[in-house]
């Protein structure tokens, strides 16, 4: 038997930025009397708490369910009631090289980049911009020559070295 079953929550467990509805709700609550569950979505806490922990019991059930936010930057559980675990955030230096490399990207990119630009698809994962006679694989259309500027990797925050506040 499985001992852990992973959700999306965004467009798995719920259409897009909605809740979930009142039999998925129930489904999970059977679910998680009977095996661990995690569920991870690129929303904050906030999402988390409206699309799906509003719709569940507040129950020991809850104990079983893990919820890692922001693309599983952050880790909460439940005991009597939910605690953050560990969060992995930017540094001020390290929210200014993205933003700085994200802005000289689109620069690089040109004027179309400020709009949306209107694909057409061509079929087997290419896409066509407008202008263009030949379609290419959609990731060649996304800052083809992007890189981030001399980021220096992170030393990965294990659980026990991180923040353990409760949300509020």
């Amino acid at each position: 038997m499985k001992k852990l079953i992973v959700f999306d929550l965004d467009g798995t467990l719920a259409p897009s930025k909605s809740s979930v509805d009142e039999e998925t709700a129930s489904l999970l609550h059977d679910l998680l009397g009977i095996v661990q569950v995690a569920v991870i979505s690129g929303g904050a806490w906030t999402q988390f708490e409206t699309q799906m922990l509003s719709h569940l019991p507040r129950d020991q059930r809850l104990t079983k369910l893990s919820i890692l936010p922001t693309c599983g930057t952050q880790f909460f559980q439940y005991t009597t009631e939910w605690k953050k675990l560990y969060s992995e955030d930017f540094t001020a230096d390290e929210k200014n090289t993205v933003v700085n490399s994200l802005k000289q990207a689109v620069a690089t990119a040109g004027p179309h980049w400020a709009s949306k630009p209107r694909w057409k698809k061509s079929g087997n994962g290419t896409r066509t911009l407008p202008g263009e006679s030949k379609s290419r694989p959609v990731s060649t259309h996304l800052f083809p020559s992007f890189r981030f500027a001399s980021a220096a990797p992170r030393p990965s925050t294990s659980p026990d070295r991180a923040s353990t506040k409760p949300t509020e």
